[in-house]
């Protein structure tokens, strides 16, 4: 069997209408579809167990090396650089994109449909605006160890064009819920045994080195601006924070929240960080 390949003289063929970067803006999410871009993202996105519709490229030459198993699954069309760069609405150098499909909407039943690991990390953020950050945080997520991200309806979406490309397609590797009712949620995780751990800026908080991690974990970050919001600190049974130095009063969140992963994943359970020096 052999590629689908189908040359396409036109920007506005309607066959290609998922790529325009205004049509991502308006409907992507509720069409169910995302788009990645450069040979890198695409290849992770070949090498996932994601759904994908069709790859778009400007050159034959730049044909992705396409598993057994996808070859004359999807079309591969090929449109000229320059209308492509009329297509997406913006200077496009990376020479290649594929359309890929949404997992349907996950929730924490399908994250743990048997049971649940007794050492369990999951990373949950709320009103995470910043679509770089977004992305940050799904990368650090997965390659720190955690089980699952959770998400708010207030986050950036996590498959949208910047957040991939920030991710390097993490978003492919890890579960995540974004989920309908966060609060219920994170009650349904105290329910499996979870402990909710909000990271804070407050002298009140417990410092980073002298946290105790419980078996099960859920280690929540917030807005870029305020943070967590008081009816999510509500659920939550520990504050903890980053103590800082010269006059420092805050990281970035998508660096905060790589640092706190990485001592919440490397941690034995029960044992605070600075036993671990």
């Amino acid at each position: 069997m052999t590629p689908d390949i189908i040359h396409i003289s036109s920007p506005q063929d309607p066959r290609l209408v998922r790529y325009q970067r205004e049509f991502e803006r308006k409907s992507h999410m509720r069409d169910g579809c995302f788009v990645a871009e450069s040979q890198f993202l695409v290849q992770r996105l070949l090498d996932s167990p994601f759904q994908v519709e069709s790859i778009l490229v400007d050159d034959e030459a730049k044909i992705p090396k396409l598993p057994s198993q996808r070859v004359g699954q999807f079309p591969i069309y090929v449109l000229s650089r320059s209308d492509i760069k009329e297509l997406v609405g913006y200077n496009f150098h990376r020479g290649i994109m594929a359309c890929g499909i949404r997992p349907e909407r996950s929730t924490i039943g399908l994250v743990f449909p048997e049971a649940v690991p007794p050492t369990s990390t999951i990373l949950a953020a709320s009103k995470i605006g910043d679509y770089e950050n977004m992305g940050a945080i799904i990368r650090a997520a997965c390659a720190f160890g955690a089980d699952a991200i959770l998400l708010d309806d207030g986050c950036a979406d996590p498959f949208a064009r910047r957040s991939l490309r920030v991710s390097t397609g993490h978003a492919f590797k890890i579960p995540i819920v974004e989920s309908e009712d966060f609060t219920a949620d994170l009650k349904t995780l105290v329910g499996l045994g979870f402990e909710n751990f909000a990271t804070v800026l407050s002298d009140a908080a417990t410092p980073l080195a002298e946290v105790t991690r419980a078996p099960r974990s859920v280690l929540l970050v917030g807005n870029e601006g305020y943070g967590l919001e008081e009816d999510t600190l509500a659920q939550c049974t520990h504050q903890i924070t980053i103590p800082m130095q010269r006059g420092s009063d805050s990281l970035n969140v998508a660096m905060a929240t790589g640092i706190f992963l990485y001592h919440f994943c490397h941690m034995p359970p029960g044992s605070p960080a600075d036993d671990l020096a």
